[in-house]
């Protein structure tokens, strides 16, 4: 049996994985411009913890319409908002929305609570600024894929101790949501996310103790944190690791009096919803629906 690799060693794993994921993306910005790149805008957004990129969909409308949130994956070490474009660009077509992508900053360089610092500081600023960017600060709406997912739902939260704006719901898919327990004590179906990497990504979004604090691991909330948040939308992979949790959250939500769908894929993996197939095209119809209900 291979030896694990301590959290040190897993966070130096981690930021040679983040250099190399830089330099293919820098190299990628070089190439020719796509045609998708000439109807989004990227706009750095100065906050008081760092200057936060960002890319934005539906922009050249002058009408005030609803604001969209995305959160993209990548356990909160990889990724970046423009892996999400292709369903940005279908919210924005078949919503009608206006959406605001997040490249929030990445672990081991940015642990907890640095995303949700700067998550929170973007949507604050656009609250701030609705009439500039023509956006309908009484509709916005927030949701994201993997970490994505856990951000989105924590940022929820947070709205709703700090009391100054509120979401109209929230789109989880397939997210992670108990960073507590360790991923060889989950599920490991064929084809899940491996659990090295699994603890890779844990190690380096937060320290141990904090893991079960209710903005790290949503499940471990109270029923108090839950009540009264926006209408979730959850999408599970059965064939993911992640899915038990995802399933416990669902029924936490409910039990606290939060309207919510979920929706279970049986042979779908983790990221599925990123990849063209029958069971993604279905999960896009299932959150435009959901989008469309809340954001109308």
């Amino acid at each position: 049996m291979t030896k694990l690799l301590t959290r040190e060693q897993n966070i130096k794993k981690a930021k040679r994985l983040r250099k190399l994921q830089m330099f293919t993306h820098k190299l990628q910005s070089l190439s020719p411009t796509p045609k998708s790149a000439s109807s989004r805008t990227e706009v750095f957004i100065d906050t008081e913890f760092g200057k936060v990129r960002t890319l934005g969909y539906g922009f050249e409308n002058p009408e005030t319409v609803p604001i969209f949130f995305d959160l993209h994956g990548g356990g909160f070490v990889m990724g970046n908002a423009d892996m999400d474009e292709a369903l940005n660009m279908a919210f924005n077509q078949h919503v009608g929305c206006k959406i605001i992508s997040i490249d929030y900053a990445k672990a081991p360089d940015f642990p907890y609570p640095a995303a949700i610092n700067q998550i929170y500081a973007v949507v604050d600023y656009v609250y701030e600024n609705a009439e500039k960017y023509a956006i309908d600060p009484t509709r916005m709406a927030i949701g994201g894929h993997s970490a994505g997912g856990n951000l989105s739902t924590v940022t929820c939260m947070k709205a709703k101790k700090e009391g100054k704006f509120q979401f109209v719901c929230q789109v989880l898919d397939y997210p992670p949501l108990d960073l507590a327990t360790s991923a060889l004590d989950k599920p490991q179906p064929k084809g899940c996310i491996p659990p090295r990497m699994a603890l890779m990504f844990d190690a380096c979004y937060v320290d141990p103790a904090q893991a079960k604090d209710p903005y790290v691991s949503p499940i471990y909330a109270t029923q108090e944190d839950l009540k009264g948040l926006p209408p979730a939308l959850l999408v599970l992979a059965s064939m993911d690791s992640l899915h038990d949790e995802g399933l416990k959250y669902c029924e936490m939500l409910k039990t606290a009096g939060v309207v919510t769908e979920c929706y279970e894929y049986p042979n779908a993996l983790h990221g599925f919803t990123l990849s063209p197939s029958a069971d993604t095209t279905n999960a896009i119809e299932k959150m435009v629906a959901f989008l469309r209900k809340y954001l109308k």
